[in-house]
């Protein structure tokens, strides 16, 4: 790897990348640890847990009491004259203190509480759907990878193995022991074999490129996958699964969360119509002099003590109108909720017989491997002998590459349905 390269790469995603490059190539779980790191929506998601943190430490204003304090300074003070006779120095200082406490607002105070601490749980349920679908889809990405660069060397086989086969055909017809149709025939399938190699070179860069946009690294940046061993999960059981659904899926989290949401937000529009209690003291004082102010003989003088009620008589249809509009969103949330819950349901019976049959025809598949494999030699044999032409030998070769390119994309799906299994069951990120 050249310095420029490392230098690049470096500034792109740091020195881990350069070693795992320079080791032999990226492994999934370092690509999910890059890709989780990089994804905008995980940062957004995040951002957005900070940000219902700080408005829950907000929602107790309501249960606390609140306390103010001021000073005031007339800054073009007057003397006035006693009934003396005397000039006496005007107040121009004053000082007020105050401390209210909310007796009873139809529990507005609570639910408001309620929905800080449920934000919070609802942001971090959307957190989980982000870090979840972040690994969804680098995990599809690098299965999409894998099987085209596993295509490109099935195409890259047959090419050689097509090259070989015009090799001995040429020879063969110099000596003419074959026609010129079977030259011709020799040639097209390799140029054929040509063209699949390029298509397939050519459908690795462009998952090569999708991985990269996956990781939110350059598309264009150079990236090294290391060759693992893939190996098929055991199927899980069907009715556990769902219930893990029901239970963990964080999509059906975030979304309860955002029924329970509204429907706080409905019962505090709710309290809008009902009266409001509040208990408050206050002290006051003037002085000539700041000290004055602050003394607490003089402070007490100007004390009042008051316990108001208010109660909204009428204010033009607008508080009971936000509370209709309120309790019909939570409706509309809950409908939401029962209609995602129908579609993942639906995903994951789908996602189940997509893979029950994926693992039914895989060990199909390596038997008509086995199969093509046998044919291809007994093929060759029979066409050195002369007993069949070159077109029966041009179709086992075809049948053989068709065979290699099912079993490397049944694998891939498998893993690919797998991943799209874990996600919909909510299994957690390490």
């Amino acid at each position: 790897m050249s310095t420029a390269r490392n230098i690049f790469l470096t500034a792109l995603m740091g020195p881990a990348l350069i070693l795992a490059q320079n080791a032999g190539g990226l492994t999934l779980d370092q690509l999910l640890d890059i890709g989780l790191s990089n994804n905008s929506d995980i940062r957004i998601a995040e951002h957005n847990l900070q940000t219902a943190r700080s408005n829950r430490r907000g929602s107790f204003s309501g249960l606390v009491p609140s306390l103010q304090t001021s000073i005031f300074r007339d800054m073009n003070p007057r003397q006035t004259l006693t009934t003396s006779g005397t000039l006496q120095d005007a107040e121009a200082f004053s000082s007020s203190f105050t401390i209210s406490q909310t007796i009873f607002d139809g529990a507005q105070s609570w639910y408001n509480a309620a929905s800080g601490r449920n934000q919070v749980e609802g942001s971090t349920a959307s957190l989980d759907v982000a870090r979840l679908q972040t690994v969804l889809f680098i995990k599809q990405s690098y299965f999409s990878y894998l099987s085209f660069r596993a295509l490109l060397e099935v195409a890259g086989e047959a090419l050689i193995l097509s090259e070989r086969q015009l090799d001995l055909v040429q020879e063969r017809f110099k000596l003419q022991a074959v026609r010129e149709t079977d030259l011709l025939k020799a040639k097209v399938s390799t140029g054929q074999r040509r063209a699949d190699v390029h298509t397939a070179r050519q459908r690795l860069t462009e998952a090569g490129t999708q991985l990269n946009m996956v990781l939110g690294i350059d598309p264009l940046a150079p990236i090294n996958i290391a060759d693992e061993e893939v190996a098929l999960a055991q199927m899980p059981g069907r009715e556990e699964s769902f219930a893990r659904m029901s239970r963990l899926n964080p999509q059906l989290q975030a979304q309860a969360y955002a029924v329970k949401g509204a429907q706080i937000s409905a019962k505090m529009q709710r309290g809008v119509l009902m009266p409001t209690i509040r208990l408050s003291y206050s002290a006051s004082a003037l002085g000539s002099a700041l000290d004055e102010v602050f003394d607490g003989t003089t402070l007490g003088n100007n004390s009042r003590t008051s316990l108001a009620i208010s109660l909204p008589l009428f204010t033009g249809l607008r508080n009971s109108s936000s509370y209709s509009r309120a309790r019909y969103f939570a409706l509309a949330e809950e409908e939401r909720l029962s209609s995602l819950e129908r579609d993942l349901r639906r995903q994951l019976e789908n996602t189940f017989s997509n893979l029950e049959t994926l693992l039914l025809v895989h060990p199909i598949n390596e038997e008509v491997l086995a199969s093509a494999q046998a044919d291809v030699r007994l093929a060759e044999e029979q066409y050195n002998l002369g007993a069949i032409s070159i077109l029966d030998l041009l179709n086992a070769q075809v049948s053989l590459i068709t065979a290699k390119s099912t079993r490397v994309r049944t694998i891939y799906d498998v893993k690919s349905a797998e991943a799209q299994l874990q996600a919909l069951t909510g299994t957690p990120v390490e």
